[in-house]
């Protein structure tokens, strides 16, 4: 079976160094081809008006959808900015969910598989792996 795992990184000044270039790379990316997009958006609208005002719409639809995703991503990418540039040395930050595969034999408790292993990463080397049991229910 494949299960989720949680990656984090151990807060260092290298560390928060590297996100934030990483952070603002991607802000820049993201800026330029949201522009990209608004520059076509115009051409399809300027095609759509052409053909009819039911396909007019439907375009006007699909790209107000496609703005929001856009400014959505832009919105998160500048809060993990932030929140890189913000957190202290020693703090720990979720960075990304990666699958991994895992044994399931008959008896083993299912969310203990299934949940609680995190990959702590500090200056890109692998400084601890997780597994949390789930404790005693009172």
């Amino acid at each position: 079976m494949i299960r989720s795992v949680q990656v984090k990184i151990i807060m260092t000044e290298a560390s928060r160094a590297a996100l934030v270039e990483q952070y603002a790379g991607q802000i820049r990316q993201h800026r330029e081809a949201w522009e990209q997009w608004q520059f076509q958006s115009k051409k399809l609208l300027a095609d759509a008006k052409k053909k009819s005002a039911d396909t007019y719409a439907l375009v006007q639809e699909k790209i107000a959808r496609e703005d929001q995703k856009r400014k959505e991503k832009l919105e998160m990418l500048q809060f993990q900015l932030q929140l890189a540039e913000q957190l202290p040395v020693g703090s720990e930050m979720d960075y990304q969910t990666v699958q991994s595969p895992v044994t399931v034999q008959i008896g083993d408790v299912w969310d203990e598989i299934m949940t609680g292993t995190e990959i702590l990463i500090k200056d890109g080397q692998v400084h601890e792996i997780r597994q949390r049991t789930k404790g005693p229910q009172v």
